[in-house]
């Protein structure tokens, strides 16, 4: 059974925690980046994805580049990819690969075997030189200083260092003067026979391999915990604070400079000829630094790290500070909140990294972080940490694309904040007013006792009307307000009748849901005291109240229709009538906490996620389980578009976001049948929307080619591979015993979906503008007709023979087009249509599979063969059988004989009974004439026509019931 809906793409992945790769092509230099399972390759000058790498099996330990070939680490072995397409392993070592070094026509890999690997470049076999290193070194990193041939620089753990030649597998030299902390990087400086160390004391050592001696050593030089103290006397101060990382050199500049880093996020930059600290970027990253690079010869440098970002920043200010220039980066913490914005092809999302950001489903470039203000200017001058200076995480958010270029028009709650913010979209920025509590008047204290406690209650639900001019909010003391979005000023407070003349909170507990319906008539909210409530929106009185029976966890609203789905603590799923106060439809089947809710734009579906891994969709109208997508992590997020063709989600310890795309739009609906039986569905890969993989027919998503195969297990995050093993509880959804040898056959022989029933008609499931087309046809081929005549040629063309004369204008020689057609008449012909006028390869297998249908009464081969083909081409090989000469058309007439039948034979089954209606329109039209002049052939329309004829009257008596039922009830009889 197939999933509903399948991988597409996933959003949201920049970069890991794995050491970039540079390599410089002509006048462009390229970044090669980690995203778990997958590399992507960056351009520098815009930070622009230039190519996506396939995607293996487990994720990627180390990256390396060389030209058009790129070696990714994975495991202990390394695959080769020449551009986008895996064209080698290299297979040698016995443990985890920690380090990769291109050198020209020669690879080196590091492992945590003590075994140094030198590969040839497109050689496959056993390695040229194997260099197992001696006990009691355990490598770490390697380097390769400048001028050195064939020399490579090993760090170890117990802080030595050895200096090998890797053509000959001889160990020149050991450095034991370090000290004990480890080596974590080493990095070729600009000076001849000078290597940079990063340890892990947080020094950064600089070493002169021909002398053996230490030049200076910075300490701290990772920044953990950097004061102002440090800035006075830097190379004073005692080692301490995290190990240092990365390391990169200034080359060019008018002061050679240092850059180093570490756990910490800080960029620290050193003067080396003064040697003292030069400037300090904070909050450079929220995760620790993996890669530092220098640009030769510009003071730009660029730094990757943990926190899924790329930023380049530039030294070009009086005092040397380094300043932001550019940047891609993604959530650092997994996101909790989606929202899909206007039509679709922006999806709006928060999560624990305490950033609101807007993605593109369509051009990754477009994505961004909203501002929160000039936090770097403000952590600056107030001196803190830029993330002391964000607001909380975002736990609910609104929007309404109605008053984008007029006012704010999105709408978030914070966790644990007592007030709502407001967002204008359209500057991507924080909006100018925050929707505070409204102040308690002493003079009304009897009357609103508990107004002091209600303004500082939390906010933990929001919504927007459809107009856009107002803000709903709902707090844990169990108050909804509600603000004019223009003015930021509070109107109005949704209260019910106290104890005398006191008004109380709209509910006994924190809200979990608050949304109005489309005219601004009503507002419902719900609660965790169980209460659904509808309130009359513009006098703020309660309507009615509905008992749930549960408390709720999560509310979803179809404005359109005024129904409410409901997720409760008791993981039952239920959907309200707002205008008639009752219950309507009741759905269980999640075994663990619901997480997400939401109601397809035409309200026919109710999608839900829970943590139980699944997402189940629910038929509203006919109040069953449709399917349940088993995704295998757990949901805290799901929202559908509003053209219902892209489904997004995001997960537990994923810092992207997932999306899916609705098959039935862009497939055959016969592979999905209702079950609640579980469907595995892997998730979706960063290269999916990248390559390009067809769907049925050809169909596309936005301009993107769709994936529409299953994929295997495959997880662009850096940490699956131990998250899955956290994940290895027992499963809530144990397969049904014969679930995985169970075939169910829900398609004819000839693709067309099974019938249900007999008597049903059922449709080909074909794209309407298959069918459509074939039937305007000939509109279409008079609409598509070129305006002006084909003009002349100024010339002719080179080969074709001419006759020699003083004509201006060519003349040409027929004889000799004739001499060639003879010679080419020798050769044997070809089935191509191209070669043979009357395309006689595809007529043959039209006519063909025609008369072998007509000869066993078995049309599906033929009808599969029409069924794939196009409208252009159906038209063509029905114009073939064209009759010329009715006494030698004797072939032509049986083939539309047999036509006539298969259109008999195919109306009579029920089956694909709109696109037979369009063939039958389209033989009518071109063979009309024909068939009234022969009596067989007019004998067989007689036939088709009787069966035609019940097959509408059939339906028209079920459409005229449901006319006349209809207009029973809303009184519309004429």
């Amino acid at each position: 059974m197939q999933p509903l809906f399948r991988p597409f793409r996933a959003l949201g992945y920049i970069s890991d925690d794995v050491p970039f790769a540079v390599q410089r092509r002509g006048k462009e230099t390229f970044v090669t980046v980690s995203v778990g399972k997958a590399w992507q390759v960056y351009s520098s000058s815009k930070l622009g994805v230039r190519l996506v790498g396939p995607q293996f099996e487990h994720n990627i330990k180390a990256l390396a580049s060389h030209g058009d070939l790129t070696f990714a680490a994975v495991k202990s072995d390394i695959v080769v990819c020449r551009r986008l397409h895996r064209v080698g392993t290299y297979s040698g070592h016995t443990g985890r690969i920690i380090q990769l070094l291109s050198l020209g026509d020669v690879l080196l890999s590091l492992g945590d075997d003590r075994k140094l690997l030198v590969w040839a470049a497109n050689t496959y076999d056993a390695p040229k030189v194997a260099i197992q290193l001696p006990e009691g070194f355990t490598p770490t990193c390697m380097g390769h200083p400048d001028t050195y041939l064939n020399k490579i620089v090993i760090g170890s753990r117990e802080g030595k260092l050895q200096l090998w030649n890797f053509a000959t597998g001889k160990m020149l030299y050991e450095f034991t003067s370090l000290g004990d902390a480890a080596v974590q990087c080493i990095a070729p400086s600009p000076a001849l026979d000078v290597v940079g160390l990063g340890m892990s004391d947080g020094r950064a050592v600089l070493l002169n391999l021909k002398y053996n001696e230490t030049i200076a050593s910075f300490f701290n030089a990772a920044g953990v915990g950097l004061g102002e103290q440090l800035r006075a006397s830097a190379t004073k101060a005692k080692p301490g604070g995290g190990a240092c990382s990365c390391i990169a050199f200034r080359t060019g500049g008018t002061a050679p400079l240092m850059a180093a880093g570490g756990g910490a996020g800080v960029i620290t930059v050193w003067n080396l000829e003064e040697h003292r600290l030069h400037t300090i970027v904070k909050d450079a990253h929220d995760g620790p630094l993996t890669s530092l690079y220098f640009f030769p010869g510009e003071p730009l440098l660029m730094s990757g790290a943990a926190d899924n970002s790329l930023k380049q920043w530039l030294f070009d200010s009086a005092d040397g500070t380094a300043r932001l220039l550019r940047f891609r980066s993604g959530h650092s913490a997994p996101p909790t909140c989606l929202k899909f914005y206007g039509t679709g092809n922006k999806l709006l999302s928060a999560g624990q990294d305490r950033a609101f950001r807007v993605f593109s489903v369509i051009q990754d470039q477009q994505s961004r972080e909203v501002s929160q203000g000039h936090i770097a200017h403000r952590a600056k001058r107030m001196r803190l940490a830029q993330e002391d200076l964000k607001l909380p995480h975002v736990i609910a958010m609104d929007a309404c694309q109605v008053r984008e270029k007029d006012w704010c028009n999105v709408i978030t709650a914070h966790h644990g904040d007592s007030a709502a913010y407001t967002w204008r979209l359209q500057n991507f920025t924080l909006g100018e007013h925050v929707l505070k509590p409204p102040k308690s008047k002493k003079r009304k204290a009897d009357k609103y006792p508990e107004a002091e406690e209600v303004s500082q209650a939390p906010v933990t639900a929001v919504g927007m009307s459809q107009c856009g001019n107002y803000g709903l909010v709902g707090r844990a003391s169990g108050s909804v307000d509600r603000y004019n979005m223009q003015s930021g000023l509070h109107r109005g407070s949704y209260t019910r009748a106290g104890q005398g003349k006191q008004r109380v909170a709209a509910h006994h507990g924190s809200v979990t849901g608050v949304a109005a319906d489309a005219c601004n008539k009503v507002l419902v909210s719900a609660g965790l005291d169980g209460q659904l409530c509808i309130w009359d929106f513009k006098r703020q009185r309660l309507q009615g109240e509905v008992g749930v029976g549960s408390g709720v966890a999560c509310m979803a609203h179809h404005p359109a229709t005024s129904l409410v789905a409901l997720a409760g603590d008791d993981l039952v799923l239920r959907m309200y009538d707002v205008e008639a106060m009752r219950m309507v439809r009741r759905f269980k089947g999640h075994k663990d906490r619901v997480t997400g809710l939401v109601i397809s734009q035409d309200a026919r579906w109710l999608l839900s996620s829970s943590m139980d891994g699944t997402v189940r969709v629910w038929d509203i109208p006919a109040a069953s389980c449709l399917q349940v997508v088993k995704l295998g992590w757990p949901v805290t997020g799901v929202q559908l578009s509003p053209g219902q063709d892209l489904l997004a989600t995001c997960h537990v310890k994923r810092r992207g976001i997932y999306l899916w795309y609705n098959h039935l739009m862009f497939g055959s609906g016969a592979d999905i049948q209702p079950s609640t039986l579980p469907v595995s569905a892997a998730l979706p890969t960063i290269a999916t929307g990248h390559t390009e993989h067809t769907l049925p027919n050809g169909r596309t998503l936005n301009g993107v080619m769709l994936n529409g195969g299953p994929r295997t297990d495959s997880d662009p995050d850096s940490d699956s591979d131990e998250f899955g093993q956290e994940l290895a509880t027992p499963d809530l959804y144990p397969a049904h015993p014969t679930a995985a040898t169970l075939e169910h056959s829900h398609k004819q022989p000839s693709g067309a979906p099974q019938p249900l029933e007999p008597e049903l008609v059922t449709l080909s499931l074909l794209p309407r503008s298959q069918w459509q087309t074939l039937v305007h046809l000939d509109a279409i081929k008079a609409r598509s007709k070129p305006v002006q005549p084909p003009k002349k040629p100024a010339s002719a063309p080179f080969f074709l023979p001419t006759v020699a004369g003083l004509h201006s204008e060519p003349l040409f020689d027929p004889s000799a087009a004739d001499e060639a057609r003879t010679e080419e008449s020798d050769k044997p012909s070809s089935s191509s249509r191209i070669n043979q006028s009357a395309g006689q390869g595809s007529s043959n297998c039209f006519t063909a599979l025609l008369a072998a249908g007509d000869d066993s009464g078995d049309y599906s081969q033929f009808v599969a063969l029409l069924r794939s083909m196009s409208p252009t081409a159906i038209d063509q090989e029905v114009r073939a059988l064209e009759v010329l000469d009715v006494e030698r058309s004797d072939a032509e007439l049986a083939a539309l004989t047999s036509l006539l039948r298969m259109v008999k034979s195919e109306l009579a089954s029920n089956s694909n009974f709109e696109f037979i209606q369009a063939v039958l329109k389209l033989l009518l039209q071109i063979h009309g004439d024909v068939i009234m002049q022969q009596p067989d052939l007019q004998q067989q329309a007689k036939e088709v026509q009787v069966v035609l004829a019940n097959a509408w009257s059939r339906i028209d008596q079920l459409l005229q019931s449901s006319r006349c039922m209809l207009g029973f009830f809303g009184n519309l009889q004429t």
